[in-house]
């Protein structure tokens, strides 16, 4: 099956005028200068349906005047789920509001097959269009339909929002009206959310909320890890039981020990609610509000519950990260921040993978924890975080320094002849008119030129697109200084970079390291084999 894809470049017929020494000027002509779009959701030929799509809007934009300077691409990915990011339409929309490509060559418009190709979600549309309404020549071209939607006009904003489900100003609505029900609910005491393990769900004809009443099968086996929790058993123990019960989460998962962790400090347990990490306290007395649902713990329970977990909560809010704290400083132990700093000495965290192979041809693929020294193990060590199997084990300085030799390999060879890049934001022109523009509302609304009604609507419109175009710009030079920080790469280079800057080099180039286990036979005294790792070189856009 084909990897997901996403590609911006310029057009290969402006590409082939500039390489026989024809200026930008003379190829455009009369004609306006637009981009094209194209997105598949699933890819089985090959790119040729993204290819299609672009040649069609070529001809399309040719029909009304204008030369598709720019193709967009994102290829095998969805525009549906909002937690998948589309890299193309991403800077498809940073260019169209900056009116121009990084090479300097002005695009006003943008041309798609079928508009459910570039938005499918409200946050979507909403982007799109204000990248196109940032002035006045902006245009947005249909293919099927054969329309060239007036994005300027009040009916078309309304059919876009309409098409795309919900405006932007309802969805802040609905979230500020969702947030506040939230908090009316907790302050009442009303158990609400989804379904929590251990409790059943609502029954209308019962009269039963969700989570009101406690699952008499669940909460025993929640009762027991609970036991186990505050007794000072491992995360790894807790996971197997809960495994052995037969249960799965509620969404149907393995267990798995952050999960766990969460279930097993979530004030519910004995009656409270947290919102945001405080909890929600009586007004009156400041006591925390309990909930009118069967809790299945005490809030003393509760609160040696977090003690194993203080990393959930706002240590500047509720009385439980209160009580850790003091008791952090009454035993003089580290608090969360610096268990987290102990953790950064590893070089490979998040980046090494268990290769344990299972029955069915699969690897565990689970993530590799960085350990201390322990018991027999006199060396740090790379250990395979799931409970479930926990079968690899690596001496981490020797898989460091193996990673590190064909990192430093990779680095010198792409990196070594590149030169620090210093370029303007290509959208500082646009950016410098919107601030121009938000002058002039101001300067119209002393003249009574506008109503206060006109001018809050010019002025939120503008405020927003200067917002917009000023986060475009410090993406830009983001993006910029990650490439100039690998600039001139040199092995003394890699000896003067901190362990962050390490680990953030590696980033660059390694998806994942799958460490293999030793073969069967094979002494765990015998010489380090390097042939066990398994670099995954990350995929370029």
């Amino acid at each position: 099956m084909a990897k997901p894809s996403s590609k911006w470049q310029m057009h290969p017929d402006l590409q082939r005028a500039l390489a026989d020494g024809q200026t930008f000027e003379d190829w455009l002509g009369d004609r306006k200068p637009c981009c094209s779009y194209a997105r598949i959701t699933l890819d089985r030929r090959e790119e040729k349906g993204v290819a299609r799509q672009h040649r069609n809007c070529d001809e399309f934009a040719a029909q009304h005047g204008c030369a598709i300077v720019y193709r967009y691409t994102d290829n095998h990915i969805t525009a549906a789920d909002p937690d998948i990011e589309r890299p193309a339409f991403l800077r498809l929309v940073r260019d169209l509001r900056a009116r121009r490509v990084e090479e300097g060559h002005p695009i006003h418009g943008v041309f798609v097959v079928e508009e459910e190709r570039v938005v499918r979600l409200p946050e979507d549309y909403l982007k799109l269009h204000r990248a196109l309404t940032v002035d006045k020549n902006g245009l947005y071209g249909v293919t099927d339909t054969r329309t060239v939607l007036d994005v300027h006009s009040d009916a078309e904003m309304l059919r876009g929002l309409l098409t795309s489900a919900m405006g932007e100003r309802e969805v802040v609505r609905v979230k500020r009206r969702v947030s506040r029900n939230v908090r009316d609910q907790a302050l009442e005491g009303a158990p609400s959310g989804p379904r929590r393990f251990g409790w059943k769900g609502a029954d209308p004809r019962a009269g039963r909320k969700v989570n009101e009443e406690l699952d008499p099968k669940e909460s025993k086996v929640l009762r027991v890890a609970i036991d186990m929790a505050l007794s000072g058993k491992h995360w790894s123990s807790i996971v197997k039981h809960l495994d052995d019960s037969g249960y799965l989460t509620n969404r149907g998962n393995k267990w798995s020990t952050t999960p766990v962790q969460y279930m097993l400090t979530n004030p519910a347990l004995c009656g409270y609610r947290m919102i945001k990490g405080e909890l929600i306290r009586d007004p009156k007395t400041g006591e925390p509000v309990v909930g009118k649902w069967e809790a299945i713990c005490t809030p003393e329970e509760w609160y040696k519950l977090i003690d194993r977990c203080p990393v959930w909560f706002n240590l500047d809010g509720d009385t439980a990260s209160t009580r850790y704290r003091e008791k952090v400083q009454r035993e003089g132990k580290k608090d969360f921040r610096g268990m987290a700093e102990a953790t950064r000495r590893f070089l490979l965290t998040n980046i090494a993978r268990c290769g344990y192979a299972k029955e069915d041809g699969t690897i565990c693929g689970a993530k590799m924890k960085g350990m201390g020294p322990a018991g027999t193990n006199k060396q740090d060590r790379y250990r395979c975080g799931d409970p479930r199997c926990n079968k690899v084990s690596r001496r981490a300085d020797y898989v460091d320094k193996a990673i590190e030799r064909l990192v430093v390999k990779f680095l010198e060879k792409q990196f070594a002849a590149l030169k620090p890049a210093e370029k303007p934001w290509y959208g500082e022109g646009t950016l410098s008119a919107l601030v121009a523009k938000r002058t002039e509302i101001k300067a119209a609304y002393k003249a009574n030129a506008i109503s206060m009604a006109e001018y809050l609507d010019f002025k939120d419109s503008n405020d927003a697109q200067i917002t917009a175009s000023q986060k475009d710009r410090d993406d830009y030079y983001a993006e910029q200084a990650a490439k100039n920080f690998l600039a001139g790469f040199t092995r003394e280079k890699w000896e003067d970079f901190d362990i962050r800057q390490k680990r953030k080099a590696i980033a660059t180039v390694l998806q994942a390291v799958i460490i293999h286990p030793l073969p069967q036979g094979r002494a765990r005294s015998s010489a380090f084999d390097a042939d066990l790792l398994e670099p995954v070189f990350r995929a370029v856009h």
